[in-house]
């Protein structure tokens, strides 16, 4: 699946957020540094808690509003400085160029309104018509002829829920999607399933995919470059093949040690 990319769409310098504390700011995400080419698949890798959805809220300051978090450092996206941009340009990124899908599906959607209303509310202002509506329900595999449209949140299943999420987030035709552990709502039915349908949209469109996830087989199966988080803080960038076949921090060597010995695990209980 590794694609060579040699334009960057997005890089972050010395990115931090802290927060404050009794004996003042505390570190969330310490001097973070990256890159995001441009129609790459690039994986944010870690256990929970160790920073991963900070990091990437703080691209855009997805933060809520009065949030106490201070962020520091640079984000240039398609050659813009993002984090002094004013509220109402940043609410532009965020709105038409840089989209996110979130774990939680149902916390995402408006539980007040149809599900077609707030998918006209995601496309308001970018021109077309209801069928830009139905062919983004169509590439997530869902039927915008029947009553979806009509329907509220709570008569979706999870994996509905997700793939309406989904539509939301690719109707402004983004350049970048972030997508945070989008299947840890969902069945394991349902997991592969959805993935597949993120790198599918994703290679079908001029767009670039930031995938955040724990687990090491998605890591593997998706990802065509990997940042590894720890407390915080990035301790390794390898592309794909490499991370797996020769990671050089010692974290980055335990997580993947404990992924072969789980696959050989496997791989024995089929084959007895």
């Amino acid at each position: 699946m590794t694609r060579s990319n040699t334009h960057i769409l997005l890089e972050a310098e010395n990115l931090s957020v802290s927060a404050p504390s009794p004996v003042g700011q505390k570190l969330l995400v310490c001097g973070a540094s990256f890159t995001v080419g441009v129609g790459e698949v690039l994986i944010i890798l870690g256990e929970s808690g160790c920073g991963k959805t900070i990091l990437s809220r703080s691209l855009t300051k997805l933060l809520p509003a009065g949030s106490p978090l201070r962020i520091n450092g640079s984000v240039v996206f398609e050659g813009r400085e993002l984090l002094g941009l004013r509220q109402a340009e940043m609410a532009s990124i965020r709105r038409k160029k840089i989209r996110y899908v979130f774990q939680e599906p149902m916390q995402s959607l408006n539980p007040c309104a149809r599900i077609g209303r707030q998918l006209r509310l995601s496309a308001e202002g970018l021109g077309g018509d209801d069928r830009n509506l139905h062919d983004a329900l169509a590439l997530v595999g869902l039927d915008a002829a029947g009553d979806l449209p009509d329907r509220y949140p709570h008569e979706l299943s999870t994996g509905m829920a997700q793939r309406v999420c989904i539509a939301m987030a690719i109707l402004p035709s983004p350049v970048l999607l972030v997508a945070d552990e989008p299947t840890s709502a969902v069945d394991a039915s349902q997991r592969r399933r959805i993935l597949d349908l993120l790198v599918t949209i994703q290679q079908s469109r001029p767009m670039s995919l930031v995938l955040i996830t724990h687990d090491l087989d998605v890591a593997e199966r998706y990802g065509d470059r990997i940042i590894v988080m720890r407390s915080g803080e990035i301790v390794e960038t390898a592309p794909r093949r490499a991370f797996f076949d020769a990671p050089v921090h010692p974290y980055s060597r335990l997580l993947v040690g404990a992924h072969a010995a789980l696959q050989d695990r496997a791989g024995r209980r089929i084959d007895s």
